[in-house]
């Protein structure tokens, strides 16, 4: 379940996810649009390329200190870079 405002009618109402034929406005009978939710994508999307950002530099940074060893910072980053599908060189 989600709950989200009808992009119509501005009142909150509950979608089930599994069950995109059900997705009206109890109130309007507006259909949601996932296009509704793009915005949210987008942000998600800017959030996460600064969060990828971050921890390149934080390993990038602690190698550069410590070129011989990754080090627990180093090895935290990186494995979260891998997690995500960033650069994990």
């Amino acid at each position: 379940m989600k709950v989200i405002n009808c992009a119509k009618c501005n009142e909150e109402y509950a979608i089930d996810l599994n069950k995109p034929e059900e997705w009206y406005c109890p109130y309007c009978d507006n259909l949601y649009s996932i296009a509704t939710d793009k915005l949210s994508v987008e942000k998600l999307q800017e959030r996460c390329d600064r969060y990828e950002k971050a921890l390149t530099e934080i390993y990038n940074l602690h190698y550069c200190l410590n070129p011989t060893e990754k080090g627990k910072c180093g090895l935290i980053a990186h494995d979260a870079l891998a997690a995500i599908g960033g650069d994990d060189e």
